[in-house]
């Protein structure tokens, strides 16, 4: 039996992660017409769990049915500006962002959200730590990263605050694109992590 807290803090993840999708997934502005389905499209439609709600321990966790192909472009995006001990800057600062491309969308499939708390059944429960993104990922994000801060998969060292000098691109082959905020600790911050299977290739 799951307590009330528990129940209350599944209901904010869902509601969180509907925010997320419509964030990701709808554009900016947009029209649309209604238009009934025929029987025949009716016909080829297959639905299956839209959600699903997982308690670890500490861990929640809210599974989303949803997939999107986008091909998208932003000027700049920065997160996390603060001082980590080393200086004030950004965990992420990328210019000229490329998701996907004019010949190739990307495909983000299978939104999640998952977060961490400490003593979740308290009334001193605490959030530590929070993950979102897809849980596969396929497709080209390009950019010149002016500082990236990378959660290392497979045996790889976490990068933070790292420059790549030169324009840089992670192709997902089916793998997690996923961003974290990691909210006390030694790897306080926000980073991204790129699931097992992801490549990297400069472009001088």
């Amino acid at each position: 039996m799951k307590s009330a807290r528990t129940v209350v803090i599944a209901y904010a993840l869902k509601v969180l992660a509907a925010s997320i999708a419509f964030w990701v997934l709808v554009p900016l502005s947009a029209s649309a017409d209604l238009e009934a389905l025929s029987d025949a499209q009716m016909a080829q439609i297959d639905a299956t769990g839209f959600s699903a709600f997982v308690v670890d321990g500490n861990t929640v966790r809210a599974d989303f049915n949803i997939q999107a192909q986008t091909y998208t472009e932003i000027g700049s995006l920065k997160m996390g500006y603060y001082d980590n001990g080393s200086g004030t800057g950004w965990d992420q600062d990328w210019t000229l962002v490329q998701m996907g491309s004019e010949a190739t969308d990307m495909t983000l499939s299978g939104l999640f959200i998952e977060a961490t708390f400490e003593n979740i059944d308290s009334d001193q429960r605490r959030l530590t730590s929070v993950f979102f993104g897809f849980r596969q990922a396929s497709g080209d994000l390009s950019a010149q990263f002016n500082s990236l801060s990378k959660i290392g998969v497979n045996g790889d060292p976490d990068e933070q605050r790292v420059t790549l000098a030169d324009r840089t691109t992670f192709t997902f082959n089916n793998s997690e694109l996923a961003f974290s905020f990691q909210l006390e600790g030694e790897n306080r911050g926000i980073w991204v992590r790129f699931g097992a299977g992801t490549t990297r290739q400069t472009t001088p």
